[in-house]
């Protein structure tokens, strides 16, 4: 630009007065920065509602194979293929009849169990994905807040170079006003804005638990922290809370149990014939024969199963018994429960990972009726849930 140009784009008074020709410059160098870290903004916002309906999609597909599944009518047709067995067996006349009927009752559930296996890989599937679509969700929402923020610090400079301009910017120039900005999702710092819950899981992996994992594990600190933020100082609200939580805890850890998410101490030989899925089927098995874990390393009323109770439970869980090399004791029978525990927090992670209400009603069933008073403030409940502060 020519120096006749530059005289007759700049009024007399300001190129003759060098600080305000330098306030300019600068306005017009940082409010341009704002313009263009508020766009940046503006995108990595829409990048985070792409990327949290594909997760969302993705959530329901899982939710839609686990429904798929359907545990009581699985047992039930396992139950029907026994009772068929035993009084075919009962009518057998010879000692063929009754190996050709074993045979084919092991069939019936090695198919039965086929179809089960199937279901559980598609919902393997549907798991991973939604968990590499929450690592691209969290991703992209740090980004975005780091561009909020970014954009944010960007708009004050421009606002401040302005003020000291003291009124002689140049008419056309950029305008950056904070106050009507289009905002973003991320422009509130995070320290203003509560962290969103509506697509989190309970990841029972993650390097500091959440608090529903170590409430799930019956640590006493957690339970008091919680009573802490629901209840504050107030003696009947904390005792109330500290009640519906530990109820709570209960009812998942016996839904739990009976479901055979159960955890086993290596070392016990009937036990370590089987991979830890082998372990909750053949443990699923004794419960339905009414030999049930009671949660406090025995089995419950004192009824121990016998080899013949323990050798259905291994052919209702769809294995062959010619592979059990250590049947054990009586005295042994009785101790098959010594040690193990109840993994309240994985059979949470796996029935209920987005702590609704829906998955959770359902997950407890009739359990459910006496924790009302938890679920009508749950939208308080859950977000301290998924906290993995101390």
């Amino acid at each position: 630009m020519s120096g006749s140009e530059e005289a007759t784009s700049i009024p007399d008074g300001e190129a003759a007065n060098e600080p305000a020709g330098g306030r300019r410059r600068l306005v017009e160098t940082r409010c341009g920065l704002a313009e263009i870290a508020r766009k940046e903004a503006d995108l990595a916002a829409r990048r985070v509602v792409e990327a949290k309906r594909l997760y969302d999609e993705e959530l329901a597909a899982l939710s839609r194979a686990k429904a798929g599944i359907d545990l009581a009518e699985t047992h039930a047709a396992k139950d029907a293929a026994h009772r068929d067995f035993r009084a075919a067996v009962a009518a057998a006349r010879n000692r063929r009849q009754v190996e050709a009927l074993v045979t084919g009752w092991l069939n019936e559930i090695n198919r039965i169990n086929g179809q089960g296996r199937i279901a559980q890989a598609q919902i393997r599937r549907e798991r991973e994905a939604v968990e590499t679509l929450l690592a691209q969700l969290t991703r992209l929402s740090d980004l975005a807040e780091a561009s909020a923020a970014m954009a944010s610090s960007a708009t004050k400079a421009c606002n401040a170079a302005r003020a000291a301009l003291d009124g002689t910017y140049a008419d056309g120039a950029p305008v950056v006003d904070e106050a009507h900005a289009e905002p973003t999702s991320a422009d509130s710092p995070p320290a203003e804005r509560p962290r969103a819950t509506d697509w989190l899981v309970v990841d029972i992996q993650a390097p500091k638990p959440q608090m529903i994992t170590r409430l799930m594990r019956r640590e006493g600190r957690t339970l008091s922290i919680l009573v802490d933020r629901l209840a504050g100082n107030e003696p009947a609200a904390r005792s109330g809370w500290q009640l519906l939580l530990s109820n709570f805890v209960d009812s998942v850890a016996a839904a739990a149990i009976d479901e055979g998410f159960l955890e086993f101490p290596k070392g016990t030989p009937f036990w370590d014939q089987f991979s830890s899925a082998e372990i909750r089927e053949v443990a699923r098995g004794l419960t339905a024969l009414g030999f049930r874990y009671d949660g406090f390393g025995a089995f419950a009323d004192g009824r121990v199963p016998t080899r013949r109770d323990l050798a259905i439970a291994v052919g209702a869980a769809g294995l062959l018994q010619v592979r059990i090399r250590h049947w054990p004791t009586a005295d042994e029978a009785a101790l098959l429960f010594r040690g193990v525990t109840a993994s309240a927090d994985v059979f949470l992670a796996v029935k209920a990972p987005a702590l609704t209400l829906g998955e959770l009603v359902k997950m407890l069933g009739r359990r459910a009726e006496p924790l009302a008073d938890l679920w009508n403030d749950w939208a308080r409940v859950r977000p301290l849930l998924f906290s993995t502060s101390v």
